[in-house]
């Protein structure tokens, strides 16, 4: 039984006819999806909405024209009695919400830019963890791979052993079983793999036909020795969307404020020249109207209005208490984020020294076993061993990827910013 799985990729155009493949970096790949990214595109069209709104905020000033005609004749004497008019009007209304209307527009296309930044840094975060997520999963396909065809190997040197009456049926089954028992472990790793790079491709807005190949690797990350926050001052945009929420709600109190106790001012005029079979001409029946509206119901604590200001005033309060509590969690966030990183690099370095030994006791097994001295349960005990520990290593370098990676996002830094800083230790 062959198992192929072909993760050999070329940035040129293969032989055959096949479509050339498309190398990528983490940096690539998060360029090309804060380009095609659907929910970037989608949170770009909100934020435009808002720059719209936000730029004609004003036109509760602008004045209304209209214009009309209009003929009318009386039943009695109809071929004599007549009416004709022309109309034109303009009027304005000029109230003290418009001050809190243009605010409000403003702010709430800043807190559109938040919402779209959030966006990019929710897919590009997204996209990194992908990324390293996939590099496991490729390194844990190889070892996979390692495994089966050395499982198969040694189930082929039993069976000529076996042959030549050297080792037991026993030994001969039990290499079979451990060899066809990898084939299933190592399709559903493949079809896991495959799964998640569709689901990558759709993040970067790629076709699913497109043949890529991810160009990184854990190693450097399981390098490093340490990382630190100190210096680095904190930029959460869940803070930063809050705290314009709350400038918001200000100017919303404000806004009610206005409306229970703030006047009104109305202007109008209207031309209206009118014919009739009387007249020698046209009578103007047009004019002037101001009117100054000012409105009492905020003065009576029942009112809707008094309520809208009770509300607006709980609004603010809610919001302060997020801000005070967001700003302790980020804090305890972070703290926790360099726990569990010191951790995973903690873990690391003993994984490290598990697969040098696992390594050794293999080695030792194997020559034993070839010797005599050890039966196939005792290596294949030893090779499953050497297997585990050095996927618990690949795993353990991806987890201290997504760790780092989910500390850049809790501080609000650029992502890299952190690996960039602990590069120099990274190198032996």
């Amino acid at each position: 039984m062959a198992i192929i799985f072909s993760l050999s990729l070329t940035a040129q155009q293969q032989n055959g006819g096949q479509e050339p493949t498309l190398s990528l970096t983490i940096q690539d790949a998060v360029d090309l999806a804060l380009k095609n990214n659907v929910k970037i595109k989608q949170s770009k069209i909100q934020l435009d909405a808002a720059k719209r709104a936000k730029n004609s905020s004003w036109n509760s000033a602008s004045p209304s024209l209209t214009a009309s005609g209009g003929l009318s004749k009386s039943n009695k004497n109809f071929a004599e009695n007549y009416t004709a008019y022309v109309q034109g009007s303009v009027s304005v209304t000029l109230s003290t919400n418009l001050y809190t209307n243009i605010k409000d527009a403003a702010l709430k296309y800043q807190a559109g830019e938040i919402s779209y930044e959030e966006a990019c840094r929710s897919v590009e975060l997204s996209v990194r963890t992908a990324f390293y997520n996939l590099l496991y999963q490729k390194d844990n396909i190889a070892l996979k791979k390692s495994s089966a065809e050395t499982a198969r190997q040694s189930y082929e040197t039993n069976r000529r052993k076996y042959g030549q009456g050297a080792i037991s049926q026993l030994d001969v089954l039990s290499s079979q079983v451990n060899y066809e028992t990898q084939i299933p472990a190592l399709q559903s790793a493949e079809i896991s793999y495959q799964n998640d790079l569709a689901s990558f491709k759709q993040m970067l807005g790629l076709d699913q036909e497109e043949q890529i190949n991810l160009n990184g690797s854990l190693d450097q990350i399981a390098k490093i020795k340490s990382v630190s926050i100190e210096g680095i001052e904190a930029q959460s945009l869940e803070l930063a969307a809050l705290q314009k929420k709350l400038e918001i709600a200000r100017n919303s109190l404000l806004a009610n404020r206005f409306s229970a106790y703030g006047p009104s001012l109305n202007a109008g005029w209207t031309y209206r020249p009118t014919w009739t079979n009387n007249s020698n001409g046209a009578n103007d029946n047009g004019g002037l109207s101001l009117s100054v509206t000012i409105p009492l119901d905020g003065f009576l604590p029942w009112s809707s209005k008094a309520n809208n200001i009770a509300s607006a005033k709980d609004t603010i309060a809610d919001y302060e208490l997020q801000i005070a509590d967001k700003k302790t969690s980020l804090k305890v966030n972070a703290q926790s984020g360099v726990k569990k990183i010191e951790q995973l690099i903690s873990s690391i370095k003993t994984l490290e020294s598990s697969v040098t030994l696992a390594e050794q006791s293999h080695k030792m097994t194997q020559e034993a076993y070839n010797r005599g001295s050890r039966n196939w349960t005792e290596l294949l005990t030893a090779r499953n061993s050497l297997e585990q520990a050095r996927l618990n290593l690949k795993q353990q370098a991806f987890n201290l990827a997504s760790s780092i990676l989910t500390l850049e996002n809790t501080l609000g830094v650029p992502f890299g910013t952190l690996l960039a800083a602990t590069k120099q230790e990274a190198r032996p």
